[in-house]
């Protein structure tokens, strides 16, 4: 599943300045900035800002972070498993319930605007299969 513009999701608890856009009326003016409130592509801080609020959503909906990788969430009911690694901005996902991945799926999507990517071919020159 691919979270599209997930940086923009993300708010900035640091202070960041930068240059004014080429286009802009100003721009003649090297000593003028724009501080940012919001996250951009393409700013160092707005990957981790956007895995951190992907992480808080995962984490109120019942996920556990492993302690072995930040970026793998799982999720243990009595019926079901989910296993969850983000990777940028996108997430693979892992499930055995049907039900369990449609809530997962809904709270994402009032939270981001996603894409399902189906099904997973290759990951890092891995090939996927899908068994039932």
């Amino acid at each position: 599943m691919d979270i599209k513009n997930a940086f923009l999701h993300g708010d900035l608890d640091i202070e960041v300045y930068i240059k004014l856009a080429s286009g802009h009326p100003q721009s003649w003016d090297p000593t003028l900035v724009c501080q940012l409130h919001k996250l951009i592509y393409g700013l160092k801080q707005s990957m981790c800002a956007s895995h951190d609020n992907l992480s808080v959503i995962l984490e109120e909906i019942g996920f556990m972070r492993s302690n072995a990788n930040s970026f793998l969430f799982v999720h243990l009911g009595p019926k079901e498993t989910l296993v969850v690694l983000i990777y940028v901005y996108d997430l693979i996902i892992i499930w055995n319930n049907v039900e369990t991945i449609s809530h997962l799926m809904s709270t994402l999507q009032h939270q981001f605007s996603i894409k399902d990517l189906i099904n997973l071919k290759y990951f890092f020159e891995i090939e996927i299969t899908v068994s039932h």
